[in-house]
C-alpha cells in the first residue's frame, strides 16, 4: 500500500509555490526555511534570510535586518505550556501605502515537536491578504496586552524613520506627539537647539539622536563640552582648538562640527560671557545643541545666567516633561525599552504581565526615563518566562514603591475639630457611665462645672439620652452564660 503521507521534499515544493510567506523559526529564533514569497515580502534574497536570527522588535523596517525582525513571532508562542490567553496569531507590518499608512499581514504559528513532544520551532504561515489595521483586542481584554502594545509600537515606528532611536518619546500622550513633531523639525533644520528637562529625561540621548539623523553619513562631528566643570579658559581653549581644525569656511559645507553643551545652565558667569562672545561672531563656524535642567524662560529670567546667551542657544527649543506628567506613555514606553534589548538576550521577552504594568503606572519615577530603563533591564534579568511579572521587579523598585505608598497614606488630612469632638464625646460618655448618670459627679470626674457639662451635652451628635444614661458594660452580659458553671 502506497504511503499517503507527503514527503518533506513535496511539502517544500508546495510551500515554495505558495503565494503567501511561509517560514520556519527555530527555538533559537533562527530562520531555517523561507519560501520565495517570504523573500519578496522582506525585499531581500533568501540567502540573506536563511540562518539569520530574527528579533522580537517593533523597529521600523528600513534595512534587511529589521525586515527579518518583522518575521519574529512573539516569544510567548515558543512557550511549551502557553497560558490560555496566548493566541496563535500575530500581526506584523507589511508595507507603507501612498497615504503613509501601515498595512498589516496576519500570521499564524504552528508548533513543531519531536517524538518526545519537545518543541523544535514554529511554522509560520501568513495570510494572502493585508489589513489596513490590525483588529482591536477583545472588549474584555486589557489594552496592556503585550501583543497589542507591540502592534501599536510597530505602527508608530513604521510611519517614522527616526523613532527607532527615540524610545524615550514613544507614547500616546499629547506631549509625546508634540515632542516628536519638534524632533522631526529639529532634524530637518540647522538651527541651534536647546533641549530642556529634568534629570534622567534623556536630554543627551535626544541630542545625539537628532545629530545622527541630521548626519547619517557621520561626516559632521558632535563634540561634547561638560559645562558643569568648564571655566572661561577651558571654553576658550576648546573652541579655538575645534575651529582651527575646520576646513575653509568658504566651502558650502563649512559647518563640519556641532558643539554639544551638556548642562549649559551650570556654566559659570565668566564662561557664559566667553561662549556668548564666540556665538555672536558673524562667521562663527559652529552650531550648538545645548541641554539644560532649567527651561529657556527660567534661564532668561535667572540672575545667574545670561539672558542673551539663553536666547542665542534656544533658536529652537524642545522641552522634556517628567515621566510623572505623562503616565499614559508608560505602557508603550516600557514595551519599547524592553524590545530594544531583545537582540542582546538569549531568551527574548514578549512584554509585561498586566499587574506588572499597573505597578509601573503607580510609581512616580523621580529619576524619570533613566530609572524606568534601569528597572526594566534588571527585571528582564530576573524573568524566568516570556513575560515580566511583579516578582521579577528589582528590590530597589519594590522598596521605593512601598515607601511612596506609606508617604502618601501619611499625607491624609485630619479634621481637627471633628477629631476633638469625637474624643470629647467619648470622655463624657465614660464619665456619665462611671457616675451612673449623675451629672454633678460626672462633671467632677472631668474637672469641669456642671453647667459646662450640660452645654456640651447639648452639642453632641449622639442622642442625649444615650449619653446621660449609657449602658453599663456589666449589664450587657447575659447571665445565662454562667448557668453551666454553677
Amino acid at each position: 500500500m502506497a504511503n499517503s503521507k507527503p514527503s518533506p521534499r513535496i511539502l517544500n515544493r508546495a510551500f515554495d509555490r505558495a503565494a503567501s510567506p511561509v517560514y520556519l523559526v527555530s527555538i533559537d529564533f533562527e530562520i531555517t526555511y523561507a519560501n520565495p514569497a517570504c523573500g519578496q515580502w522582506c525585499e531581500t534574497n533568501l540567502e540573506q534570510i536563511l540562518g539569520e536570527k530574527c528579533v522580537f522588535s517593533s523597529q521600523a523596517s528600513g534595512d534587511p535586518e529589521n525586515n527579518i525582525n518583522g518575521l519574529c513571532p512573539p516569544p510567548s508562542h515558543f512557550d511549551p505550556n502557553p497560558p490560555l490567553s496566548t493566541p496563535s496569531r500575530f500581526f506584523t507590518p507589511s508595507a507603507i501605502d501612498e497615504n503613509n499608512q501601515t498595512t498589516w499581514k496576519s500570521a499564524s504559528t504552528f508548533p513543531l515537536k519531536d517524538a518526545d513532544e519537545k518543541l523544535l520551532g514554529l511554522l509560520v504561515i501568513c495570510t494572502p491578504h493585508t489589513f489596513n489595521s490590525p483588529p482591536d483586542p477583545k472588549p474584555e481584554s486589557s489594552n496592556f496586552l503585550p501583543e497589542t502594545l507591540h502592534t501599536q509600537l510597530a505602527a508608530i515606528r513604521a510611519r517614522s524613520e527616526h523613532t527607532h532611536s527615540l524610545e524615550s518619546m514613544i507614547g500616546s500622550s499629547s506631549f509625546s506627539k508634540q515632542c516628536l513633531k519638534r524632533v522631526t523639525a529639529a532634524i530637518q533644520c540647522d538651527a541651534d537647539l536647546l533641549i530642556t528637562g529634568p534629570p534622567g529625561s534623556g536630554k543627551e540621548h535626544f541630542a545625539r539622536v537628532i545629530h545622527t539623523a541630521r548626519n547619517p553619513d557621520q561626516q559632521i562631528d558632535l563634540l561634547p563640552i561638560h559645562c558643569a566643570i568648564a571655566d572661561q579658559k577651558l571654553i576658550q581653549q576648546r573652541i579655538k582648538e575645534i575651529t582651527s581644525e575646520l576646513p575653509n569656511s568658504g566651502n558650502p559645507t563649512w559647518s563640519q562640527t556641532w558643539l554639544l553643551l551638556l548642562d549649559v545652565d551650570r556654566l559659570e558667569q565668566a564662561a557664559q560671557n566667553e561662549l556668548l562672545g564666540f556665538l555672536q561672531l558673524p562667521d562663527f563656524p559652529l552650531r550648538t545643541i545645548g541641554t539644560s535642567t532649567l527651561s529657556q524662560i527660567e534661564l532668561t529670567t535667572s540672575t545667574h545666567f545670561s539672558s542673551e546667551l539663553a536666547n542665542q542657544l534656544g533658536v529652537m527649543v524642545i522641552n522634556m516633561s517628567p515621566l510623572s506628567e505623562r503616565v499614559e506613555d508608560i505602557p508603550l514606553l516600557s514595551q519599547a525599552l524592553l524590545e530594544r534589548d531583545n537582540n542582546n538576550r538569549k531568551n527574548q521577552l514578549t512584554g509585561f504581565a498586566d499587574e506588572t504594568l499597573q505597578l509601573l503606572l503607580e510609581f512616580n519615577w523621580p529619576e524619570n526615563i533613566d530609572q524606568l530603563n534601569r528597572t526594566i533591564q534588571l527585571a528582564a534579568l530576573n524573568a524566568d518566562s516570556t513575560l515580566i511579572h511583579p516578582k521579577d521587579l528589582p528590590d530597589e523598585f519594590t522598596q521605593s514603591l512601598k515607601a511612596m505608598r506609606i508617604g502618601t497614606s501619611r499625607e491624609t488630612k485630619i479634621n481637627l475639630d471633628e477629631f476633638l469632638r469625637e474624643v470629647e464625646e467619648e470622655l463624657i460618655t465614660r464619665a456619665m457611665r462611671e457616675s451612673k448618670g449623675n451629672k454633678a459627679k460626672a462633671a467632677s470626674l472631668l474637672g469641669i462645672s456642671r453647667p459646662k457639662l450640660l452645654r456640651r451635652l447639648q452639642n453632641f451628635d449622639t442622642p442625649t439620652k444615650q449619653v446621660e444614661h449609657p449602658p453599663n458594660p456589666t449589664d450587657e452580659i447575659d447571665s445565662s452564660a454562667f448557668e453551666e458553671l454553677e
